[in-house]
């Protein structure tokens, strides 16, 4: 890694090395998991979405919280500030959709058990209460099935 790391320095390569990567994947899983199923299953853009109704902004802060939760039980040591850094984000994007909004529209299969199956998987294998992440996991997961199965 040291050799790379001097290589990419030579190149003038912008990068980071990460002392624990998991802690990046499981923020970006936070993300994903957040934005990809609900815009896809309201079919709305961030914005759009989280001014739908006063209940979208509080089930999507649960949503990253469940997520983190899970983390937290694989031992990736994720803060429960990652959801107000990744709200802060969203807030100061114009209104987006997402790469599993994108398929769905396209009739394409969704990317279900990428985004959403290993936080989902992980809270059943601990035996843990996610009820938002079941309940996206669970829809994204029939619009999957429609979609695949062209019903």
């Amino acid at each position: 890694m040291d050799q790379f790391v001097h290589l990419l320095r030579q190149g003038k390569t912008i990068f980071t090395v990460e002392d624990n990567v998991q802690i990046k994947r499981w923020e970006k899983v936070v993300w994903n998991a957040a934005w990809n199923p609900l815009t896809t299953l309201t079919m709305l853009d961030t914005q759009t979405w989280l001014k739908s109704s006063p209940e979208a902004m509080p089930f999507t802060r649960q949503l990253m919280r469940e997520v983190i939760d899970v983390a937290k039980k694989c031992d990736v040591p994720l803060e429960y500030s990652l959801i107000d850094t990744l709200i802060g984000k969203i807030m100061a994007l114009p209104g987006i959709g997402s790469s599993m909004q994108t398929d769905a529209k396209e009739g394409r299969s969704l990317e279900v058990d990428v985004i959403l199956g290993t936080p989902y998987k992980r809270a059943k294998e601990h035996g843990m209460d996610v009820p938002a992440l079941t309940a996206i996991y669970t829809l994204t997961t029939a619009v999957n099935h429609r979609l695949s199965h062209k019903l």
